[in-house]
């Protein structure tokens, strides 16, 4: 007979050794058996995002275009000074204005730092957006996807980093 055989259940007179042995092995066996088997990826299996979520993409590149072209009114934080006025006063009695640049501002456009941002988790949405894109571009929209996973956590690591630049951390390095 060439079939596979199933071990059965070990009967009440096995030592609890052999039980032992013979549930590892069953575990075993099945571990592997789920393990080899294919597996569909999950994107596969979900409903494609609806108008609505595939909306948030080009909002969140609206965002991005405007941090870039408005860096410098977005990235410069000034404290202390209230209005043009008090900025005059203040540069005329102490010499400077007391402002800065603030990296952290990009988290803030690229969605690294609110639930609500646009671009919030976008790499799911767009992984999700898989099934909607043509066979013949699904291999230059997965690149498309992982340079933006990539070029996201950069921006976001490279922001968080030199916000460390100062006292406590000469040359932001």
């Amino acid at each position: 007979d060439t079939s596979m055989r199933i071990p059965s259940k070990p009967e009440i007179h096995a030592s609890p050794l052999e039980g032992a042995v013979l549930s590892r092995a069953t575990w075993l066996l099945a571990s592997v058996v789920f393990a080899t088997a294919p597996v569909t990826p999950l994107a596969v299996l979900a409903a494609p995002p609806t108008a609505l979520e595939l909306a948030r993409l080009p909002a969140g590149l609206a965002r991005i275009d405007q941090l870039l072209d408005n860096w410098d009114q977005i990235t410069t934080v000034c404290n202390g000074v209230t209005d043009e006025i008090e900025a005059k006063q203040v540069l005329r009695t102490i010499g400077s204005q007391k402002c800065s640049k603030s990296p952290l501002k990009v988290q803030q456009y690229i969605g690294a730092s609110s639930t609500l941002d646009p671009l919030f988790r976008a790499e799911k949405l767009m992984i999700k957006a898989q099934p909607l894109v043509t066979e013949a571009d699904s291999e230059a929209y997965a690149s498309a996807v992982d340079l933006y996973i990539t070029k996201q956590q950069i921006a976001s690591t490279m922001a968080y980093t030199s916000s460390w630049s100062g006292i406590e951390n000469p040359n932001g390095s």
